[in-house]
């Protein structure tokens, strides 16, 4: 989109806004307005339990019946995805899915499953001048330097919750026992997607942005289990495994579950990769949060309509069922359905993100999308944010020219500032 045309759309959604504000009348309440999280009032909860709906059919859960591991035709469930057809860039080089986007996912993922990262236990080695671990007046400051540690690392978010066996892949607790060590902490870390590339999905390069966050989930986690080590504390740097990664930041207060199935952060939406990294050390616990996701999804659903797999339910929350071995059952949520969604990538030659780029919420941060934030969370005028996204053309299936312009702004980028 040209200048001229977001200047122009940015008036029409302007009308738009207040035009709704208007017609909403006496019943619209707006919150009051943060500039630095317009949208997003946040409300806090004790535990995870304060905040979600669970049922007597809650049970551990093996991270054997993961799609993913379904794919095995040996397993039980099996789900084949025929993905051996993915990125054959030696056949063709089309826009999106050529040599040059091959070579830009292999460089992205270069640490993506590297066992020197990824997975790594760390037993503590401390370096204290009395051969102890650190110690440290009181969690909560400890986990202020971890916090800080992760940050500097570049994690995007940070969070910390208490370990919890309800929240592990029961093959994962035996690992630990093994490991030697009990984690009394895990550190949840959002490693943010690149917004660019995303938005070329479903084309290959798309896969690109999930690659590079993965590689650097990798990178990240092992600094960060290296920090504790060297603190004295054992660690696991778990990466996308062992722990089931949404409940598990949504108990270390990072955002709540969304219609899609993935976690949605206050300000990166859902534009990112999970990674934990479980610790003996003793760190505070942060807040769970709700600041209006299932307001705002019950009114959008446009991840739904985008959907090409048709993977994602426009029903309300509720109770899985047996029907899906890999979905959870016992917790009140949306629960997509990942055969669906498992075959389309198959099909389609390459993994899909269609349903985080056309969510109102993963998007630039500049004035237009913040309003459309606000609006979803002010009664009367919910339908605003979704006819602005709309406008804006998000969700629609990427072309030519917007696959060239994101080459162009990749060119273009410039060093963070200060």
């Amino acid at each position: 989109m040209n200048r001229r045309d977001f200047l122009k759309k940015s008036a029409i959604t302007t009308g738009a806004v207040v035009g709704g504000v208007a017609l909403s009348g006496a019943a619209a309440k707006p919150m009051k307005l943060d500039p630095q999280s317009i949208g997003t009032k946040v409300h806090k909860g004790k535990t995870i339990y304060d905040l979600m709906e669970f049922n007597d059919d809650f049970e551990p859960f093996m991270s054997h019946n993961t799609i993913f591991e379904r794919a095995n035709e040996e397993h039980e469930h099996p789900v084949a995805a025929e993905m051996h057809g993915w990125f054959a860039p030696k056949e063709h080089d089309d826009l999106g899915s050529g040599i040059l986007d091959s070579a830009l996912f292999d460089g992205a993922g270069i640490n993506w499953g590297d066992t020197k990262q990824h997975y790594v236990f760390r037993p503590g080695r401390p370096n204290t001048v009395d051969g102890k671990p650190k110690k440290f007046k009181s969690p909560s400051e400890a986990s202020y330097y971890v916090k800080a540690a992760a940050k500097f690392y570049k994690a995007s978010a940070v969070g910390v919750c208490k370990y919890d066996e309800n929240f592990m892949y029961t093959e994962n607790v035996e690992a630990f026992n093994e490991l030697g060590f009990k984690p009394k902490s895990v550190i949840v870390m959002l490693i943010q997607m690149d917004h660019e590339i995303l938005r070329l999905y479903p084309r290959p390069t798309g896969m690109a942005g999930a690659a590079l966050a993965y590689s650097n989930m990798a990178e990240i986690g092992s600094k960060l289990a290296q920090f504790l080590s060297s603190l004295g504390y054992s660690s696991h740097s778990g990466g996308n495994d062992h722990g089931i990664s949404v409940p598990l930041a949504i108990s270390a207060g990072l955002g709540e579950g969304s219609r899609m199935g993935t976690l949605l952060h206050p300000e990166l939406g859902s534009g990112f990769r999970i990674a934990k990294v479980f610790t003996e050390m003793e760190l505070e616990p942060n807040d769970p949060i709700t600041f209006g996701v299932e307001q705002f999804c019950n009114n959008c659903k446009k991840c739904a309509d985008n959907c090409p797999g048709d993977a994602i339910t426009f029903e309300p929350k509720g109770f899985a069922d047996d029907s899906n071995v890999s979905t959870r059952k016992g917790i009140k949520k949306w629960a997509t359905d990942s055969e669906k969604c498992f075959v389309y990538w198959g099909v389609g030659g390459c993994d899909c993100g269609r349903c985080i780029t056309s969510c109102p919420y993963f998007k630039y941060d500049n004035w237009v999308h913040r309003f459309a934030k606000l609006a979803v969370v002010t009664p009367g005028i919910q339908n605003v944010a979704r006819y602005v996204d709309d406008l804006f053309g998000y969700g629609k299936l990427p072309t030519d020219d917007l696959y060239h312009e994101v080459w162009d702004r990749l060119y273009k980028k410039q060093p963070e500032k200060l």
